[in-house]
């Protein structure tokens, strides 16, 4: 091998290289998103991606490169994206902007002979993890899907059951839909499988069709049937054998049931279009016999005509000049977009500009005529709330009718895996259930007036009054998207993204309507943003 072969190939490696040094960090984000157990067929798609594209190497031939400065492009708007989402703290805009990076790099490389990966390509989409609030409604639906379902089949083989929401109570014992079995986590490796069988079995575009609608469908039945088993084990007084490892081995089998299914399904969909296929051939052969042989014959010399004026010449044929320069020019470009858009992101997020701010720890104790006792979270929940500072309390009206729970986290920067979030998902993930929500305005003793997000929650005979608003360098907001927007905003004006999240909730009195305990809730919010600004910088 000539030295100058020897760079041609070493120069993708030199871009996957400084690709994984820039970027690991966010790398390493995505495989903790990958980590939890709806999303853990993500770790599949790699290795899936490379034997679809060695599957391809006779006729594509990974070794010649063509260099397209057009790739950049691409490579460009994913970096952006990967700042958007980690100044916005938008997790699946980074992770978008990762397989942008990845498809630029190849288009760099390949040019347009890219198209011809375009099913792997497709499948490598599938890194990418359900955005939050995709995967919240999904599960949502999909618990409520599986829980009806198996609520009527375990009547029609004659238990008797309730069913509340997600909550299926046999009398002896009660079940909860939770998220884990909501099908989700069968819906998205079903359409995996769906493409898969539809690329290897089927050739006609209405065969895939019918095999991605039915993933729905399929994955609701086969959920439903684990649940079902469940409660009739728990009817016939068999309860352990739905827990622990029974119940994660019924749900592997119920899974591999499922594909067996749609691996069935895209077989028979084959015999289908080979039937029509050979009534196609068949069509097509009458059609050829009743066309006359001189015409063919004739048709056949025009063409062979053509083919000798049209041969290529070599001699003529433009050749690329210095492509080994071009090559490295557009080597060192990638190289250097990776690794200083690496390093500007880990130094954008930062608390190098925070203001002076008071610790939680001096927060009063006493407001008004509220009267608190401090909280201190666990460990596992300050994990997961990322935050830098926190105050926890529990607030408690002089005549001892209202308690407030108050907690306000505190960020002295944000991006990605380290943000204020709005708590309707905690709520949601804990069994409530939103009965109403909406912008209130809150008017303190000084005049003034602040917009909070007030909504009520249910879980049984008990309603709770929620509230929050993101307090962040000194503006007030209540919606999640433009608390994002105004993170991006900040990062690169004010070089600033440190802010808090002020949560309250109020457990409603049986003697008192909700009208007044909002009042009564405004009123301790109002109190509480006078002194916010002393522990929340603005």
């Amino acid at each position: 091998m000539t030295n100058q072969n020897l760079i041609k190939y070493s120069l993708p490696g030199l871009m996957l290289i400084t690709f994984l040094l820039g970027l690991l960090t966010f790398l390493q984000k995505m495989t903790i998103r990958w980590d939890s157990g709806d999303n853990s067929y993500c770790y599949l798609i790699l290795p899936l991606f490379i034997y679809l594209c060695w599957e391809k190497k006779d006729s594509f031939r990974f070794g010649e490169f063509t260099w397209n400065i057009w790739g950049l492009f691409p490579v460009v708007m994913s970096i952006l994206l990967i700042f958007a989402g980690e100044l916005g703290s938008i997790e699946t805009f980074v992770y978008i902007g990762l397989w942008g990076c990845i498809i630029g790099t190849m288009v760099t490389i390949y040019g347009t002979r890219l198209f011809q990966l375009w099913f792997p390509l497709l499948i490598l989409v599938f890194i990418i993890p359900l955005p939050p609030f995709i995967n919240r409604m999904m599960t949502f639906h999909l618990k409520l899907a599986a829980s009806s379902l198996s609520v009527a089949m375990l009547r029609l083989v004659g238990i008797s059951v309730l069913q509340d929401g997600n909550i299926i109570d046999l009398g002896i014992a009660q079940l909860q839909v939770v998220d884990a079995c909501s099908g989700l986590r069968y819906l998205m490796p079903l359409i995996l499988m769906a493409l898969l069988f539809g690329y290897f079995y089927c050739q006609w575009w209405w065969q895939n069709a019918i095999l991605l609608i039915a993933v729905i469908p399929l994955s609701i039945v086969v959920n439903g049937m684990r649940i079902i088993l469940t409660g009739m084990l728990h009817v016939w007084g068999k309860p352990e054998l739905a827990e622990d490892f029974f119940h994660d081995f019924s749900g592997w089998i119920v899974f591999m049931l499922a594909g067996a299914i749609l691996f069935g399904s895209s077989i028979l969909l084959r015999r289908m279009g080979n039937r029509l296929k050979k009534v196609e051939g068949i069509r097509s052969t009458v059609e050829a016999k009743s066309l006359n042989s001189g015409e063919r014959k004739v048709i056949g010399g025009q063409e062979e005509q053509r083919g000798r004026n049209t041969a290529p010449n070599d001699l003529n044929a433009p050749k690329p000049s210095n492509p080994l320069k071009k090559s490295l020019t557009i080597t060192a470009v990638l190289c250097l977009l990776f690794l200083g858009s690496g390093y500007s992101l880990k130094r954008l997020p930062s608390a190098a500009n925070l203001p002076a701010r008071t610790s939680f720890e001096t927060f009063p104790m006493e407001i008004g005529n509220w009267q608190a006792k401090r909280n201190y979270l666990s460990q596992e929940i300050l994990e997961n709330l990322w935050s830098d500072d926190y105050l926890n309390a529990t607030y408690i009206n002089g005549d001892r009718s209202h308690a407030i729970n108050l907690l306000i986290p505190f960020y002295e920067y944000q991006g990605t895996r380290h943000t204020a979030h709005a708590p309707q998902s905690c709520m949601l993930g804990g069994g409530w259930a939103l009965i109403s929500s909406k912008e209130r305005f809150v008017t303190t003793d000084d005049g003034t007036r602040f917009p909070i997000m007030a909504s009520m929650w249910e879980k049984g005979e008990t309603r709770v009054l929620g509230s929050y608003f993101f307090f962040q360098r000194g503006r007030t907001i209540t919606s999640p998207w433009m608390n994002k927007y105004w993170l991006m905003v900040d990062a690169f004006t004010r070089q600033r993204t440190d802010g808090a999240l002020v949560r309250a909730e109020m457990p409603i009195p049986s003697h008192q309507s909700a009208e007044d305990s909002y009042r009564m809730l405004e009123g301790f919010l109002g109190l509480v943003y006078e002194i916010l600004p002393e522990y929340v910088p603005i």
